[in-house]
């Protein structure tokens, strides 16, 4: 398959759901095999394994004393639509608007300026099992020629057990709101976090019922923002993924895990990495 690139720089600005700062991104194309990095404070922080400094609550990155936080809704739109070689710039805050709390937005605004370059690009495929574990959570992965993730967890609050598969299709997920429950609000704001935090931009989860006046936006709307997670994070790995995966109560560290695992087999050429 092609590199891809965009063909104008786009500019999105919005709040950021942990720090509260109102950030602005200006997206900017970029030249064949440059990858995704991020330009803050004039220091490049590519999308890589390497470079992962915080995976509580979000998925953030850092070079040094600079960090981006909450990267994973914005890498899984440029995982969606392949596009392979962007620079992020970001000014005013140091965390990526939620907006929504979707993707939707990024989505939406760069679909129709996705081009494809001279270059090819090989997917990151799986060549064998490869598992983590943390606790009762796990999460797998198998060769495949698809791109496949399946969630599967027990909620608290009304919703219960949730299962979703993921097989390619975007617009099963991009509208996948991130979601917190009632009776964890204080908890997350006593750690300095959802400062950007409401009904706004949050599912807000509880014993019965959703506090968002327009409801679920899927019957397993939770369900699907964790593989929508997983797939922003997934593209640390630098390239479109090929295989079929199942997570069984991930969220981002042990995503981290997963793919700091993966990718030390690709480096190795293991067939098999199992724990």
């Amino acid at each position: 398959m092609r590199q891809r690139t965009i063909k104008d720089k786009v500019r999105i600005e919005g709040i950021g759901i942990h720090t509260g700062e109102r950030t602005r991104i200006t997206l900017h194309p970029a030249d064949e095999n440059t990858g995704v990095r991020f330009l803050r404070k004039g220091v490049y922080i590519p999308a890589s394994p390497d470079h992962v400094v915080g995976t509580f609550l979000s998925t953030d990155l850092g070079c040094g004393s600079v960090t981006v936080k909450t990267v994973e809704h914005l890498l899984a739109t440029l995982h969606l639509l392949r596009i392979t070689n962007t620079v992020i710039e970001v000014e005013g805050g140091c965390e990526i608007p939620i907006m929504d709390g979707s993707a939707y937005a990024f989505y939406s605004e760069l679909k129709g300026l996705v081009v494809d370059q001279t270059e090819e690009t090989e997917p990151f495929s799986v060549t064998g099992k490869v598992r983590v574990s943390s606790g009762k959570a796990s999460i797998e992965a198998e060769p495949c020629s698809c791109f496949e993730i399946t969630y599967e967890g027990v909620f608290k609050g009304c919703l219960g057990e949730q299962r979703f598969t993921f097989r390619g299709n975007a617009e099963d997920v991009i509208l996948a709101r991130t979601f917190c429950f009632d009776e964890d609000i204080e908890f997350i704001r006593s750690k300095g976090l959802g400062r950007g935090g409401s009904l706004d931009n949050t599912l807000v989860i509880g014993r019965n019922g959703v506090y968002n006046r327009e409801g679920l936006r899927y019957e397993n709307e939770p369900a699907r923002h964790k593989v929508l997670d997983l797939i922003g994070d997934l593209y640390l790995l630098g390239a479109p993924f090929r295989g079929r995966v199942v997570s069984r109560g991930g969220g981002h560290t042990l995503n981290y895990m997963f793919v700091k695992k993966i990718h030390r087999a690709s480096k190795l050429g293991l067939e098999s990495l199992r724990g």
